[in-house]
């Protein structure tokens, strides 16, 4: 389940920062805060599995303090090598990207599309993401809303 909570979260951010220069877009490097809202918009599962799903994803507005040395950065902080993915972005502009990522794994599959928009030191970022794993009762899917937002706070330590 976490594996799951962390592809969600940021996977507009790391998308952007696997195949993009970060001095071509306008993001300032440093402590950021990030908040992000996730919103079930389906969900297939047995029953003790959505209960779970739901208490899971239900909790509101999640922040978190990140150190992001460059937009690079994002994607080190989460990788993941457990999964196999495929990543196609969109420059809209210096500060507007569009993305979609396909993932496959032992136990999941995933697939996310989603736009970032940077505005130096501040961004969001909107994606639907889909999920599918297998559970003893039979498969779980799961569709979700990501709404994010981040702000520059300062320097990193």
């Amino acid at each position: 389940m976490t594996t799951l909570i962390n592809i969600s979260i940021f996977t507009a951010l790391i998308l952007a920062s696997s195949h993009l220069r970060a001095d071509s877009y306008d993001f300032k490097p440093g402590l950021w805060e990030n908040s992000s809202t996730i919103e079930i918009i389906e969900i297939d599962a047995p029953p003790e599995a959505e209960t779970m799903m739901r208490s899971t994803f239900e909790r509101g507005m999640e922040t978190e303090t990140v150190c992001y040395k460059s937009l690079d950065y994002l994607l080190e902080l989460d990788a993941d090598q457990e999964f196999e993915c495929k990543k196609e972005i969109k420059r809209i502009s210096a500060n507007k990207m569009e993305l979609e990522e396909s993932c496959t794994g032992t136990d999941m599959k995933s697939k996310t599309v989603g736009e970032v928009n940077l505005n130096g030191e501040t961004l969001t970022s909107t994606s639907i993401s889909e999920f599918e794993t297998p559970f003893h009762d039979g498969p779980i899917k799961i569709k979700l809303k990501v709404v994010s937002s981040g702000k520059y706070i300062g320097a990193c330590n």
